[in-house]
């Protein structure tokens, strides 16, 4: 039911990793309607995206994943090259943990590439977002928040034509709290809960329906917490 919202949250945290070096801007327009430039993919690899118009905190950016038979220095050798072929540009290399992360910024645009040696494939992922100001951007969300909550973060995507909004918070109350504070906001405003799943007090699956509207609320307690826990809302509109 909610294909964007499984693929996306999978690499939120990626997303955070790969824009270390991005700030966050202060232009009010529709970060989904930025046109990014292509990041192709090294010849011989096989890929699929896991956003092409999309946007974490504001930011636009799309994503791929990929495998290559070959080396990491090969790919490297390939991508540097690539940019250099685009005139100037600033070139940044990190290693974070496992993974090397090369990035070039060009004309507003930075992209960047995660990779590690697995075997003999070489595992990655491509990341194309819009360079940004030093100004602090802040940003809303339409769905409700809980009491006893922090904003961490807000994606936007387009599910085929229809706008979808993926929101995480961290809260101080536990699953049951936040999943009947869900329940009472959401059958209020008319929604249908259409499916629930509580393998355990730690998870709480539920998604409700409105018109041609759908919402997916995912509570996970914290780990070694009492009462914390990790919220995830996904909202096609």
């Amino acid at each position: 039911m909610f294909p964007v919202f499984a693929r996306i949250s999978c690499f939120l945290l990626l997303v955070l990793t790969c824009i270390y070096s991005i700030n966050v801007q202060g232009k009010a327009r529709d970060p989904l309607q930025v046109q990014l430039p292509n990041l192709p993919v090294i010849p011989g690899a096989s890929w699929t995206w896991v956003g092409q118009d999309m946007a974490l905190n504001g930011v636009p950016m799309s994503i791929k994943t990929f495998e290559y038979r070959g080396t990491e220095s090969e790919l490297e050798r390939f991508y540097i090259s690539l940019w250099k072929s685009k005139g100037h540009g600033q070139y940044r290399a990190k290693d974070l943990g496992k993974y090397r992360i090369i990035g070039h910024e060009l004309d507003g645009f930075y992209a960047s590439v995660q990779y590690s040696q697995v075997g003999g494939l070489v595992k990655g992922k491509l990341v194309v977002t819009e360079v940004q100001t030093r100004t602090k951007r802040r940003y809303k969300v339409t769905v409700p928040q809980p009491p006893s909550s922090k904003l961490l973060s807000r994606i936007d995507s387009l599910d085929g034509n229809r706008r979808a909004e993926t929101v995480t918070f961290e809260s101080t109350k536990g699953v049951d709290f936040n999943s009947r504070y869900y329940e009472n906001q959401l059958t209020r405003k008319d929604w249908l809960l259409v499916f629930q799943r509580t393998p355990s007090r730690n998870l709480s699956i539920r998604h409700y329906k409105k018109g041609s509207s759908l919402m997916q609320v995912t509570c996970k307690r914290l780990p070694g917490a009492r009462k914390g826990s990790h919220l995830i809302v996904h909202h096609i509109k």
